[in-house]
C-alpha cells in the first residue's frame, strides 16, 4: 500500500517496528509481491491476508488470482483491497469496479470484507493534486459514502477502511460517520495510537512495511474466533462488523431487439433479479423493478415502466422506441433486502 511505501510522508514513525507485537499476524501484498509462498507464510504464523484486486477504474492487479486462491488454499483468512483514486471516477462506479474484479464478499467464513485503501495522493507529482487529491473534506466524505454504500448495494457488507489517522482528519474533516466500519489502520510506531474520528477501535494494525512475511505486517486485534466472525459478518467481540441483516441484491438486464432499433418499434428489456442468500445467489421472486430511460442529452432519469420479477427471479417489460439514450433498471429493496441498480445501456435508434 502507499502508505507503507511513503512512511516518512505519510505514517509517522519508522518504516519497520523495533519488534512485531504479538497476536494474530497478517499480511498485505501487491503486485509488488508476485510471488508468495503462502504455506511458508502460514507456517510462519500468518492467518489472513489482504491482496490488493483493483486501482481506480483502470487498473487490476495481474497477480491477484494467484495471489488470493493461493491464500487461501494454504489456510488464511484472506480479503481484497481497492486503491482509492477519488478524483477519477465515483465512489461507485470504483465499488463497481472493485466487485466486478475480485472484490466481492462471501459468508464462507474465509473471505474478509474488502477493504477501501484511501489515503494521501502517491501521484501529487504527475497530476499536481494535494495530497487530498484536490478534494475539500465535504466532497472526500461523500466520495467514501458513495463507495461504501454501493459496495453494501452489492456484497451486503460495509467495506473495511484502510488509512491513516492524519489523513483522515485533514482530508476528511475528521468525519466521524464511518464507524460501523472495521478500521485498518496504518501507524508504523510500537503502538497504534490516536484512532480517527468516528472510531473507538480498530480491526487490523498495519505496524510494518517489511517484517516475517512478504508486504506489509499486520496484526488483527482480537482472537482466531474473532477473525472468523468478522469474515462471516457477525462483528467478533472488539471488531465491528461492518454487515447488514438484509439481503444483498444484484439486477442485470439486455435489450433483446438488434440494434439499431427502428423508432417506433418495440425495445424489449429482458434481465434478472438476484438476492446473496448465506453468499449463495438465489432468484429474488415477486419483487418490483422500474424501468427508467434516460434521452440522449439529458441529465434526468425518467421512469418508463415497472416489472415484476418470475419464479426464477427474471422479468421482461416491451417500451417503444422514441429515440436514442440510456436504460437502467432500478429495484428499491423492502424490509429483508438491499436496494441495487443495473448498469447502464445506451440503445441506439433511428
Amino acid at each position: 500500500m502507499m502508505i507503507a511505501s511513503a512512511a516518512s510522508v505519510a505514517v509517522p514513525g519508522p518504516a519497520l517496528a523495533a519488534s512485531a507485537p504479538t497476536g494474530l499476524q497478517g499480511l498485505d501484498v501487491s503486485s509488488y509481491q508476485p510471488n508468495v509462498s503462502w504455506p511458508s507464510v502460514y507456517r510462519a504464523g500468518g492467518r489472513f491476508a489482504y491482496v490488493k484486486a483493483t486501482e481506480s477504474t483502470t487498473y487490476r492487479n495481474p497477480y491477484f488470482a494467484a495471489q488470493y486462491g493461493g491464500s487461501r488454499q494454504a489456510g488464511l483468512i484472506r480479503g481484497a483491497y481497492h486503491f482509492a483514486l477519488p478524483h477519477k471516477s465515483s465512489g461507485a462506479a470504483q465499488a463497481e469496479y472493485f466487485v466486478r474484479n475480485g472484490g466481492g464478499w462471501t459468508a464462507d467464513g474465509w473471505t474478509l470484507p474488502g477493504a477501501l485503501d484511501i489515503e494521501f495522493n502517491p501521484y501529487s507529482s504527475s497530476n499536481g493534486l494535494n495530497t487530498c487529491y484536490g478534494l475539500s473534506p465535504a466532497q472526500m466524505t461523500a466520495w467514501i459514502r458513495d463507495f461504501s454504500d454501493r459496495y453494501l448495494q452489492l456484497t451486503g457488507r460495509r467495506p473495511t477502511v484502510y488509512t491513516n489517522t492524519h489523513w483522515w482528519q485533514t482530508c476528511t474533516g475528521g468525519s466521524a460517520a464511518f464507524g460501523d466500519h472495521p478500521l485498518w489502520l496504518a501507524r508504523y510506531s510500537s503502538s497504534v495510537g490516536t484512532l480517527p474520528s468516528g472510531w473507538t477501535r480498530h480491526a487490523i494494525w498495519q505496524y510494518a512495511s517489511s517484517g516475517t512475511f512478504p508486504g506489509d505486517q499486520n496484526l488483527f486485534n482480537g482472537t482466531y474466533e474473532q477473525l472468523k466472525q468478522l469474515a462471516t459478518g457477525q462483528g467478533g467481540g472488539s471488531v465491528p462488523a461492518g454487515s447488514t441483516s438484509k439481503t444483498a441484491t444484484r439486477v442485470s438486464f439486455v435489450n433483446t431487439v438488434r440494434e439499431p432499433v427502428r423508432r417506433g418499434r418495440s425495445l424489449k428489456i429482458v434481465g434478472t433479479l438476484s438476492q446473496y442468500v448465506s453468499g449463495t445467489r438465489k432468484a429474488a421472486a415477486g419483487q418490483r423493478v422500474t424501468v427508467r430511460f434516460k434521452p440522449r442529452g439529458s441529465s434526468a432519469w425518467k421512469t418508463a415502466g415497472t416489472a415484476t420479477t418470475a419464479a426464477n427471479g427474471t422479468f421482461r417489460k416491451t417500451f417503444k422506441a422514441s429515440g436514442d439514450g440510456s436504460w437502467q433498471v432500478v429495484y428499491a429493496g423492502d424490509s429483508r433486502r438491499l436496494p441495487t441498480r443495473s448498469g447502464v445501456d445506451y440503445v441506439d435508434v433511428r
